[in-house]
């Protein structure tokens, strides 16, 4: 019973990933782009868009004093005399200012100046505030000493420019010498913050409208200082020749003092928050998932546009209550949402050509012939006997009604799936391989509904049927409906209600039991044996490790399959057995080669099933302690499955591995889960990508994107990406241009025996002496 209903949710399972494979893809694309903020421009676009749109003027209780050209031509180049700051700060608090900022470096000269400036700061206690920073060889520039107790420090950021030479984000608070001081911006609109919390500049402020006043006007014209009264007054640089000018998107460039009144005015309006990629995501992911995969044909039409427009007026909506939201990753959803099902739907209209049967109004089996693949279900083929016979004695028009009779009757047996018109009264439909015995049960059923009479204009006609099953579900389904219609026709030819195509069965129980028997024997016969694949540093095009790769040559049937004798040993409980096999050979090799390079690394795959399994952590001690070797030059490669992502057994086991110091690679990446979720559960180092995507590079762009997506993704989650199926030179150069760090393949160099290995990390050890 439970066996029955694991197999039913497995098959459900791959039906539904098959199913919404294009939603998945999607938004795993759309996921990648929005964690490596690949959208940045286009947001930075659509950003400058809705400042447009809601562009206002700034508050006007921050008031800039410049030190501008017309202030340097008036009195004289930078550095000036302490008094002369010292006589712009009593001329603003004598104009009413209410508190003073100085957003220069106040350093003493030993002149007099400096007692004429402590003593006008000194004069307004806790009304002036200082400028602390940071110099760009990391530095420490704090206020001269005189002014410690009487004016505040705050700090002032060394700028972190965006690509487009602008400031994005602007931290509240600042560690400088181990204290920590709040930044000016935070300080001017009374608004503080821990030192790793920063926000988002509100660009939509008008620069021009933040009051300013030339020092050369506010020190020879009594009434420009009028407007300082009651405000906060920020002095600094703006002038191109003293302070770095920056961009303001929409605005042109404005200097540094300029953007952190601009700061200072986006805190006045309230703290922002900035929500990032994924509501966006979110929202689009839903309107997807309406409109690839929603019941109602309407709200499927619509779901995309609503979703869309959703998507790129919410942000509008959410700036104005100082809520940021990057789009990009929700736009490329909506929008490949929308492009897959007007693709679908053209698509559709093409493969209905002959795909639909004029009589009963169902899908005939071209259908299936369109759009061929791979499906893990029973195939089931009903043939209507004598059926021609009866067609014939009829008219034309009468064919329709004989037609849904039989239809409506077979409906009992097909349930909720979908029956298929085949030539000459036959039909199709696929079922679950879990349902296997109610499918027989309904076979019996069916045949004793088809034994009453069928009556079409006032006539009755005797029709029987039988049933053929095919469950070859490694087969395309073109070829399965040949297959169960054979069987069906062999069931009529002997009389019986249903019949089994299965040819290889036999034949494939006794060559795997066969080869089961013997496997035990060939371990220590030495036909089994381990090859090893070199792995190589793509910078330095060093050998750095090897992956060992099983083998056996079996006395007279040859070179066997890896992947037969493996899948085989793990459904009889024998790949523990021949994992200990490999993992030895594998680390005495390892041990002989690190006598020459102390950095490599030996790689072992590790079946899913045994991970399941407490006794792996065991084997892999013992290994290692038998050849004397540290844990860390061992890497355990794990396939990715729903297993490993969701087991709590094999994250148990996976986490001692990475404590014990064990590498582990997840391999043949991007043909299992390749989940995000997996990735963050997997605590993995090294990131193997499946050669499908390696030995198209040169001439797909889109596996292109796929693989320098991927190694970005890789080392953004601090592992290494390693590349397999390396063949040409020309997938090397473009690997190595995209930064990936480990690669291996028949271009680099072909697996070989273990003295092999020996012999290349030998050559290769010559080669540094030579080069060291």
């Amino acid at each position: 019973m439970h066996k029955r209903l694991a197999d039913h949710t497995n098959s459900a399972l791959r039906r539904w990933l098959k199913m919404h494979k294009a939603l998945c893809v999607l938004a795993l694309v759309a996921a990648l782009i929005g964690i490596l903020e690949l959208g940045q421009p286009i947001d930075l676009s659509l950003r400058l868009i809705r400042n447009k749109a809601r562009q206002h003027p700034a508050s006007g209780q921050v008031v800039v004093i410049g030190i501008d050209d017309k202030s340097l031509a008036r009195f004289g180049p930078w550095p000036w005399n302490n008094a002369l700051i010292a006589k712009v700060n009593d001329r603003l608090f004598a104009a009413g200012a209410d508190r003073v900022f100085i957003n220069l470096q106040l350093q003493g000269s030993g002149t007099p100046g400096d007692k004429a400036l402590v003593r006008s700061i000194a004069a307004h206690p806790g009304k002036v505030y200082a400028a602390a920073a940071v110099s760009a060889d990391e530095k420490s520039m704090m206020p001269m000493p005189e002014l410690a107790g009487k004016a505040q420090t705050v700090s002032t950021v060394r700028w972190i420019q965006a690509y487009w030479n602008g400031v994005a984000a602007v931290p509240y608070s600042k560690r400088i010498d181990g204290r920590l001081y709040q930044t000016m911006d935070a300080a001017i609109a009374r608004v503080s913050g821990g030192e790793d919390n920063s926000f988002p500049i509100d660009y939509s402020i008008q620069p021009r409208s933040i009051p300013y006043i030339s020092i050369a006007d506010l020190l020879t014209s009594p009434q420009a200082a009028q407007s300082v009264a009651g405000k906060d007054v920020l002095i600094g640089f703006n002038s191109d020749s003293l302070g770095l000018m920056l961009s303001v998107p929409g605005h042109g460039r404005a200097s540094s003092t300029m953007i952190i009144a601009m700061g200072a005015e986006t805190l006045k309006q309230g703290r922002p928050v900035s929500l990032g990629w994924w509501p966006s995501w979110l929202i689009a992911l839903c309107a997807s998932a309406l409109v690839l995969h929603g019941s109602q044909r309407v709200l499927s039409r619509i779901a995309g546009p609503l979703g869309l427009v959703a998507i790129l007026l919410l942000p509008l909506a959410l700036d104005a209550s100082h809520i940021n939201m990057d789009i990009v990753a929700g736009l490329v959803l909506s929008i490949g949402a929308m492009i897959q099902l007007a693709w679908r739907r053209f698509g559709a209209r093409q493969r209905n050509v002959g795909s639909i049967n004029p009589v009963s109004g169902l899908l005939t089996t071209n259908a299936i012939r369109h759009d061929d693949g791979v499906d893990d279900r029973l195939l089931i083929a009903a043939r209507i006997r004598h059926f021609a016979d009866v067609v014939s004695t009829l008219p034309p028009h009468a064919e329709q009604a004989l037609t849904t009779q039989i239809v409506s009757r077979l409906q009992f047996g097909v349930g909720n799936g979908q029956l298929l018109h085949g030539d000459d009264g036959n039909f199709f439909w696929l079922a679950d391989q879990a349902e296997l015995e109610t499918v027989i049960e309904q076979f019996q059923a069916l045949h004793v509904i088809f034994r009453n009479p069928i009556r079409v204009m006032d006539k009755s006609f005797d029709v029987d049927v039988s049933f053929g099953l095919d469950r070859e579900i490694e087969g395309p389904l073109s070829h399965r409906l040949v297959s169960a219609l054979a069987a069906a026709h062999s069931a009529e030819q002997e009389n019986t209600c249903w019949k089994l195509h299965d040819p290889a069965a036999a034949g494939a129980k006794e060559w795997s039991l066969s080869l089961l028997g013997e496997l035990d024997q060939a371990l220590m016969s030495g036909r089994v044996w381990v090859a090893y694949q070199p792995k190589f540093n793509l910078h330095s095009r060093q050998m750095c490790g090897a992956e060992a790769l099983v083998r056996w040559t079996h006395e007279t049937r040859g070179p066997i399959s890896p992947q037969q004798f493996v899948e085989m040993a793990e459904r009889h409980g024998r790949i523990g057995k021949l994992t200990e096999f490999v993992l030895n050979d594998a680390l005495a090799l390892a041990k002989r080669v690190l006598s020459i390079d102390p950095e490599f690394q030996m790689s072992v795959n590790i079946s899913p099933s045994l991970l399941s399994e407490s006794g792996l952590y065991g084997m892999v001690i013992d290994a290692l302690a038998r050849n004397d070797l540290p844990a860390h030059c061992l890497i355990l490669e794990v396939t990715e499955t729903a297993a490993i992502a969701e087991g709590r057994i094999a994250a148990q086991t996976l986490a001692e591995f990475e404590a014990l110091g064990v590498g582990l690679s997840i391999d043949d990446y991007g043909t299992g889960l390749s989940t995000l979720e997996y990735l963050r559960k997997i605590p993995a180092s090294e990131l193997k990508i499946d050669r499908r995507f390696t030995s198209e590079l040169c001439s797909s762009p889109a596996d292109q994107v796929v693989m320098k997506s991927t190694i970005q993704l890789a080392h953004a989650l601090g592992m290494k990406a390693c590349a397999e199926g390396i063949e040409t030179a020309e997938e090397l150069y473009i690997l190595t241009g995209m930064e990936c760090d480990v690669g291996q393949g028949f271009h680099l160099a072909r697996p070989g025996a273990a003295d092999d290995i020996i012999s290349l990390a030998g050559q290769q050890d010559i080669l540094r002496t030579l080069h060291g």
